[in-house]
Formats: C-alpha cells, sequence, structure tokens
C-alpha cells in the first residue's frame, strides 16, 4: 500500500502474535512503513528547516496607494499557528492615506476579529529620509482578515497606541518603509 499520509492517515494492519510472518505478509508490513516514514520526513523536511514551508505572499493593503511600491512579505502555516513577515517599499507612486491594513494570508480566527484590539506582533515604520523607525503594534481588526496597524506615541504620561495617517507618524515619502513580523491563529 502507497502512503497516503499527509492528505490523510494511514490504515495499517498490526499484526497479533498469534499471526504468520505471511499473514500481514512480512516485507509488504516493512514496505507500509517505510513508505510511511519516507512521508513524514518529506512533510517536516531536513537540516534547519521548521515544520512547514514558507510561501510568498503579496497582500493587499487598505489606506494605502500601492502604486509602484514593492513587498517583500512570506508566511508559514502549521496546523493553525501562522507567522507572516513583510515588508513594503514605498514607491515614488505610492501613498498612505490612512491606518494601513494589511491583508493576512489566512483568516485568523474569530477570537482574534471579535476583540478588534488583540497585538498580533510588531509593525514598524521607518522614515528613510530622517534616519527614523517609529514602533507599533499589529492588531486584531473588526474582521478576521486583515490586521490594524498602531503606532506608539510616549509623549504623554503613558504610552498610547495611535492611528495612522498620511502625516503619522511622519509624512510617508519615497523609500519608506512598512515591516511586521506577526504569529496568530487560522480560523
Amino acid at each position: 500500500m502507497a502512503s497516503t499520509y499527509p492528505t490523510s492517515l494511514d490504515a495499517f494492519t498490526n499484526p497479533t502474535s498469534t499471526d504468520l510472518l505471511t499473514s500481514p505478509p512480512h516485507a509488504t508490513q516493512h514496505a507500509d512503513i517505510n513508505d510511511a516514514m519516507e512521508a513524514v520526513q518529506t512533510k517536516l523536511a531536513i537540516g534547519n528547516t521548521v515544520i512547514g514551508t514558507y510561501t510568498a505572499y503579496t497582500p493587499t493593503l487598505t489606506n494605502v496607494t500601492i502604486g509602484n511600491g514593492t513587498f517583500s512579505t512570506a508566511y508559514c502555516r502549521v496546523n493553525n499557528f501562522v507567522h507572516y513577515y513583510g515588508i513594503f517599499t514605498l514607491g515614488s507612486t505610492s501613498a498612505v492615506t490612512g491606518t494601513p491594513l494589511p491583508a493576512l494570508p489566512i483568516n485568523s480566527s474569530a477570537d482574534f476579529a471579535n476583540n478588534g484590539s488583540m497585538p498580533y506582533g510588531s509593525i514598524m515604520f521607518s522614515d528613510v529620509s530622517a534616519s527614523a523607525v517609529f514602533q507599533g503594534l499589529l492588531v486584531s481588526n473588526v474582521t478576521a482578515t486583515t490586521g490594524g496597524s498602531r503606532v506608539q506615541n510616549t509623549a504623554g504620561t503613558y504610552s498610547q497606541i495611535l492611528g495612522l495617517s498620511s502625516t503619522v507618524p511622519f509624512t510617508w515619502a519615497t523609500g519608506d518603509l512598512i515591516m511586521w513580523n506577526i504569529y496568530y491563529r487560522a480560523a
């Protein structure tokens, strides 16, 4: 029997202590187990890789005119765990018009989406001309399909997270960056 893993679990016949080596056939039993183990090793990979593979992904960004900006993004899913990272570099025809909402490659679970402010991970905004980097949070949005970005403001007594605009945290220009690194549970 050829292994059906990872599409489905294999169903092996376990011999009992009273079975002869021909029932089930001894050679077939070894061949089935070997095929299944090769399928498991193929799925898990080798070397310093993690379970699962990273897939390139070009998201949409709500409140951002992409223009000739460029993306470098990827995600990996292992069961219901998703790691998603990316960089968007503004081009000469790109513009930030409000709070950037990057589309998630895989919808998040309802408990994240319904919360509306649960942090997924970090997001940073780089004003390349001023050599300034502003840290923020990528938080759950009111839907399971996008993350909401917020920038940290420490001007007062307590740190606050604020929405972004065409001038917050700086006036956006060519070469500026939006960078994120997040983890969340898939729907």
